[in-house]
């Protein structure tokens, strides 16, 4: 059986018409899809023109294989790395999901800035007690024992400390 003479190659006109056949044969041995294998051809020829001057190559198979592998590498760096953020993507997407809106941040940021402007108003016991209550979370009893005072002074001072967050709060309105 003859081999037929492979195909002169001077233009890239000629090139693509005497080797894309071949090349496409050659790139679906590697890549298992004929669809994934036509792409990546016409990727080849694709960067061969984007080159810009053509100059015919001497070994034309040689030539249209080594841009093709090269292709083939960098799909498959691309490949690993959409990958990698599609991994990095699903951890975060439960957090993503429970994340507050900005309007949300917005207004516990604005809720803040009352607390703290009723807090610099506080006398240093009722802010203590406030603070003791509402972000340590400690019981009234040891609030008292903390501060060396009666429980019914705790509820005192935390009864104030509320009436000026929420005086706070319609400062805003």
């Amino acid at each position: 059986m003859k081999s037929t003479p492979p195909a002169p190659a001077d233009s890239l006109d000629a090139l693509y018409k005497g080797y894309h056949g071949w090349l496409l044969v050659w790139l679906r041995r590697r890549l298992e899809c004929p669809q994934h294998a036509a792409d990546m051809a016409q990727d080849t020829f694709v960067r061969v023109l984007a080159t810009g001057r053509y100059v015919a190559p001497r070994e034309p198979r040689a030539f249209l294989a080594t841009v093709a592998r090269r292709l083939l590498i960098d799909r498959g760096r691309r490949h690993k790395l959409e990958q990698a953020y599609r991994e990095a993507l699903a951890l975060h997407v439960e957090h993503l999901e429970q994340a507050p809106s900005p309007e949300q941040v917005m207004a516990a940021l604005q809720a803040l800035e009352q607390i703290d402007r009723a807090l610099s108003k506080m006398a240093p016991r009722v802010r203590q007690a406030f603070v003791l209550r509402h972000l340590e979370g400690l019981p009234h009893a040891e609030i008292a024992e903390r501060l060396q005072v009666s429980t019914k002074s705790v509820q005192s001072y935390l009864v104030q400390a509320l009436l000026l967050c929420h005086a706070a709060a319609q400062d805003c309105l």
